[in-house]
């Protein structure tokens, strides 16, 4: 799966958590926080899974040199 498609799936899932915070805590004082912790976890999460793809692809590619 490319980034593009992960990332997709990503905000799919924290676009959903922010939806219920607006839906559920109308007062602003309070769900800005919670919408800011919403956009560190995604801005978090991206970076996790993209070094964790980086670190697999980077893996598999010195194990089949090392298997040639």
């Amino acid at each position: 799966m490319n980034d593009y498609m992960v990332n997709i799936w990503i905000d799919s899932i924290q676009n959903a958590k922010k939806s219920f915070v607006d839906a559920w805590i109308k007062e602003e004082s309070m769900s800005a926080p919670l919408n800011t912790f919403v956009d560190a976890q995604t801005a978090f999460t991206k970076v996790m899974i993209k070094s964790y793809t980086d670190f697999a692809n980077a893996t598999g590619e010195t194990v089949s040199k090392m298997v040639k």
